[in-house]
């Protein structure tokens, strides 16, 4: 059997967490997303305007959905520094936000981008993988970044079927 290299587990690892969140980093080959520039989370919040982010169909928001995967992320950077991330997380409060402004819009989205910038930093620059919470977590992130991409295209679908766009 194939030993896989940690440097290729990193690199596997941080390109799906690229692809999910921001774009496909080679847009010939995606496992998630479309081969259009920015199909990835932040890249399909940038079209957003913060009236469509808070309009709720039914559900939760785009607005709760961007404001819940900055919460994950933030997270797990806490986690990669080796702090106590998850005993005290309130998941409920991460939901809170369902209405934004345009400036708080803005805002969310550059604090979602800082994590994930800070997230790929934190899985490219580790050398050891020898806590399994730690690597499952990380795949995880994988997972929980697609779910949230597909929630948001489809609110997004909805409202703009329902004039709302």
């Amino acid at each position: 059997m194939a030993v896989i290299k940690s440097e290729q587990l990193v690199a596997t690892l941080a390109n799906l967490l690229e692809e999910v969140h921001v774009a496909p980093p080679d847009p010939k080959l995606t496992w998630m997303t479309s081969n259009e520039p920015n199909s990835g989370f932040l890249g399909t919040l940038s079209g957003i305007s913060a009236e469509m982010a808070s309009r709720a169909p039914g559900m939760n928001t785009i607005a709760a959905h961007a404001a819940h995967l900055h919460f994950s992320l933030t997270l797990a950077n806490r986690a990669f520094r080796g702090q106590d991330a998850y005993s005290n997380a309130d998941r409920k409060e991460s939901w809170r936000t369902q209405q934004v402004d345009a400036a708080a819009w803005n805002r969310l989205r550059e604090a979602l981008r800082y994590e994930h910038t800070q997230l790929l930093e934190a899985v490219r620059g580790r050398d050891r993988w020898d806590d399994p919470m730690l690597f499952q977590g990380a795949l995880a992130l994988i997972g929980h970044g697609a779910y949230h991409l597909g929630a948001n295209r489809q609110i997004r679908r909805l409202l703009a079927s329902a004039g709302s766009a």
